[in-house]
Parts: C-alpha cells; structure tokens; sequence
C-alpha cells in the first residue's frame, strides 16, 4: 500500500483534530487553573494547527 502526501495530511488534520476535542474535553475536567490555563493553551495550538492543515487541504481541491 502506498500513501500520498494528501493522505498523510488528511490523516494529520484528523489527529489535530481529535486533539482539540480532547484536550476541550480535559480542559472540562481540571480544576487547578495554572493547569486549565496550561491545557487551554495546547488545545488552542492544536486547533491553529487542525485550521492549517484543513485550508491546505481545501486548497488543493479536496475536502479534509
């Protein structure tokens, strides 16, 4: 099986986008606020991330 660079970054902006929802989702869970305040940060790079990923992938004519 051979992968393209397409299926690399469509797999990519997947897993950045799982990581937004779980890092949203611990974010919920924690009640120290330094660490709260830790992970909202992280989930905000993860999802900077995700929105790249996705735009790359709209720009070249396929749907992330």
């Amino acid at each position: 099986m051979k992968f393209t660079d397409m299926d690399m970054l469509q797999d990519y902006e997947k897993d950045t986008r799982m990581a937004t929802v779980a890092y949203a989702l611990i974010q919920t869970e924690i009640i120290d606020p330094t660490l709260r305040k830790i992970i909202g940060k992280v989930n905000n790079e993860a999802a900077k991330a995700q929105e790249k990923a996705a735009k790359l992938i709209l720009s070249r004519g396929d749907r992330p």
